[in-house]
């Protein structure tokens, strides 16, 4: 008991000594942030655009709470913080803080998913709603947003380094991944009002659940995470390929048909439900935007909706932005691809590696194993059994019997999560791709580690 005791009081130093890390990448992106913006104006001047909402009523803002603060000291640099406040919000995050206090009022803004303006507008209306008449609406919205992007940085932080202790079975090696994560390239994005860190916590935290065996829990996670950024529809591969290992084995080893039909079953409902709030979401722009009443007929207003199958953000992205597969392909964006590079190498890298080494694994994605090995295959849980190894280091760790088998977590998530990246960089321009591959290039390095290492 005392033993057990000291191994979870070590382990629980270490999960703080990651939130520690994590907290001293954010407080060094917030220090060079402002040093960056006094030494030079920024590039995106749309900050203190701010006009009317379209329809007054959709504004979120509680009636009368600006008229609180009478103080007119208080007022006065209230109104600076809330001026630099806004004056930060750039990029995305300015459909991000107009969506929270606005609504979805124009066809482009679709691009944005809900689930981070929805969280925002509640943050700041029932938690930070006494900083309205201080700073203002927008930039207690914009604070919100800086304030959920970084707590979810932390918890993305935490759950990443607990998966990667069960990939690699090597704390200190997982320990150097978590780092490579906290102060990667990217991690402005992370900082700012941007989707990737709900998207990496949401996504980590699915992966987790998925190791727990909390099926469920994992396909609310991954559908949560499909509601805040598009390509969370993928983290339903995670679920088609754990239930491909159950199928197979009931089918071939065990031979019971009827468990196979189960798992078939409930792996379409689960993967049904993953994809459903984005899909949702795309019903919910179809009904905003391409039908009106008009004396009681309906009036298709835009070309997309003539579609067989149509796609809102497809299209949004298309036609604004011109993202969509292999249309950033020109010769005058060498020098964005160039940025995009180490990650493609990396994934490549990673890819061809585990490929060399583990060939049969790799090509029939796990399958080819024996049927004792089907569970590690299987991605179902280990965690009990060798929990040694992820809650302690040192020579006790080392001493625990494991089989030499490779977790098919890396054959997963190096297929996958790889083959992911690459679409997405083909896909996707730059300043999109660069941040929110950064999820699995890290794991990228995991997989590319442990091949490289049996």
């Amino acid at each position: 008991m005392a033993k057990e005791r000291r191994q979870e009081e070590e382990a629980w130093r270490w999960r703080g000594g990651i939130l520690g890390i994590a907290i001293l990448s954010r407080l060094l992106i917030l220090a060079l942030t402002l040093l960056f913006r006094h030494l030079a104006s920024p590039y995106d001047s749309s900050a203190l655009i701010d006009p009317p909402c379209l329809v007054s009523s959709t504004s979120q803002e509680p009636a009368g709470i600006a008229d609180r603060v009478q103080d007119p000291g208080r007022r006065t640099w209230g109104r600076r913080i809330g001026a630099a406040i806004e004056g930060s919000i750039v990029w995305d995050g300015v459909y991000y803080v107009r969506i929270a206090k606005c609504g979805y009022e124009y066809e482009q803004s679709h691009a944005f998913l809900p689930v981070l303006p929805l969280t925002m507008r509640f943050m700041t209306n029932y938690v930070l709603f006494g900083m309205i008449p201080l700073i203002g609406h927008r930039a207690t919205l914009a604070f919100s947003g800086y304030l959920i992007n970084n707590l979810s940085f932390l918890g993305a932080a935490f759950y990443f380094h607990r998966l990667s202790c069960y990939i690699l079975r090597d704390r200190k090696l997982a320990t150097s991944a978590t780092l490579l994560f906290c102060f990667n390239p990217a991690s402005v994005f992370y900082f700012s009002i941007y989707s990737e860190s709900m998207f990496s916590l949401l996504s980590f935290a699915g992966l987790w659940c998925l190791l727990l065996g909390a099926k469920w829990r994992a396909t609310l996670l991954f559908g949560l995470s499909g509601a805040v950024r598009s390509n969370g529809v993928l983290n339903a591969g995670f679920l088609l390929f754990q239930a491909m290992h159950e199928a197979h084995n009931y089918f071939f080893f065990l031979n019971k048909p009827l468990m196979t039909g189960r798992v078939i079953y409930f792996a379409v409902l689960q993967v049904l439900g993953s994809i459903l709030p984005f899909v949702s979401f795309q019903g919910y722009g179809y009904y905003q935007l391409c039908w009106t009443s008009n004396d009681d007929e309906l009036v298709v207003c835009r070309p997309w909706c003539n579609s067989s199958i149509p796609y809102l953000y497809g299209f949004v992205q298309n036609h604004y932005w011109n993202v969509g597969f292999l249309n950033y392909f020109h010769w005058k964006q060498l020098p964005n691809f160039s940025l995009a590079s180490p990650m493609l190498l990396l994934a490549t890298c990673a890819i061809v590696s585990y490929a060399k080494r583990r060939p049969l694994v790799f090509f029939s994605l796990g399958l080819a194993r024996q049927s004792g090995s089907w569970r590690e295959a299987a991605l179902l849980s280990l965690l009990d059994r060798y929990r040694p190894v992820l809650d302690n280091q040192g020579a006790q760790a080392r001493s625990v019997n494991m089989p030499n088998v490779v977790p098919a977590e890396p054959i997963a998530t190096n297929f996958w999560t790889n083959a992911t990246t690459l679409l997405l960089t083909l896909s996707e321009p730059k300043n999109r791709c660069s941040s929110h591959t950064q999820m699995y290039v890290h794991i990228s390095f995991h997989t590319f580690v442990q091949g490289a290492t049996h």
